[in-house]
């Protein structure tokens, strides 16, 4: 009889210094979760950069070795050469290995997005409503 009593007697009155731990775990959940995010879209967002930048490079180097024209008549007593054939490939497959690598790459670095940024997100979004119960329970115990 007195474990019924117990149980469906007076409610209890929970400590205030309990709730106020699980209101401030919510709080650092909730930067910790925002900070997981930031990182990782600055972190995807570089390895973007990066291969950008890479594969531009490439170019450059594949337009830097191809022909020039040469604009008519104006000699100015420089001797114009042909880029020799191997150099002009090799440029041509380094600028093809580049773009190859920033496609097979950016297939990973997207992948940050379904695998650790959603989910952080979706966790931060399931603490919000939580933290907003425990702090109307706290005003209306006040």
């Amino acid at each position: 009889m007195q474990s019924v009593q117990r149980r469906f007697g007076k409610p209890r009155t929970a400590d205030e210094s309990h709730v106020a731990v699980l209101l401030k775990d919510f709080d650092d959940a909730d930067k910790m979760l925002s900070r997981i995010i930031e990182a990782s879209k600055a972190w995807r967002d570089a390895w973007i950069d990066i291969l950008t930048a890479q594969q531009r490079l490439a170019y450059d180097f594949q337009d830097m070795y191809a022909p020039t024209a040469a604009s008519g008549d104006d000699n100015t007593g420089h001797e114009i050469k042909e880029t020799p054939r191997s150099t002009m490939m090799r440029a041509v497959k380094l600028q093809q290995s580049h773009a190859e690598l920033k496609k097979d790459l950016l297939e990973e670095v997207n992948m940050v997005d379904s695998r650790i940024i959603r989910p952080a997100m979706d966790a931060k979004d399931h603490i919000q409503p939580l933290k907003k119960v425990m702090k109307r329970r706290g005003d209306k115990k006040a």
